[in-house]
């Protein structure tokens, strides 16, 4: 009998040391998403765009990526400019819970690892795959100003400024 409470005793906590980790890793990943009305993003030699989103996905407590949405030249399409940064003497700018994020530092810098280039339709649809590269360069928080420059193993250099 003895052998049989303890059985349930380890199964039991393992539940709860189960739970406890779920719940770790949801508080340890997710978006922070805003608008922004200063904002603009240059994908190589193109001309500056305007952006009006910012995304900042929390991947794990180092990798973050910072994504720059602006419209596309069909009404409500959309381009995105994503750059996977990591930082691994810090955490993450953002604090999350259950997937959603805040912004709790308004200093932090990052090494960006890759940029990636894609399109989407109106309907939210991509049109075709991501154009990612492996990339050189850093993103950067300073007082509310979010910026990221990196150079793309073809020479291209990407870069995009919001103030959040």
């Amino acid at each position: 009998m003895r052998a049989a409470n303890i059985s349930i005793s380890i199964f039991c906590l393992s539940l709860v040391a189960g739970t406890n980790a779920r719940a770790d890793l949801l508080n340890s990943i997710g978006r922070f998403e805003t608008n922004s009305s200063k904002c603009e993003y240059r994908l190589g030699d193109d001309s500056i765009q305007k952006c009006r989103v910012i995304q900042m996905d929390r991947k794990t407590a180092t990798i973050t990526a910072v994504r720059f949405i602006g419209e596309g030249k069909i009404r409500g399409s959309s381009l995105h400019l994503t750059f996977v940064a990591n930082a691994p003497a810090q955490t993450t700018p953002l604090r999350c819970r259950s997937g959603r994020c805040t912004l709790k530092a308004t200093d932090w810098i990052a090494i960006v690892s890759s940029v990636a280039k894609s399109k989407f339709d109106e309907l939210g649809l991509a049109k075709g795959l991501p154009q990612a590269s492996p990339a050189k360069g850093d993103c950067q928080l300073n007082n509310k100003q979010l910026r990221c420059m990196a150079r793309a193993m073809n020479g291209e250099i990407l870069s995009g400024v919001a103030s959040l």
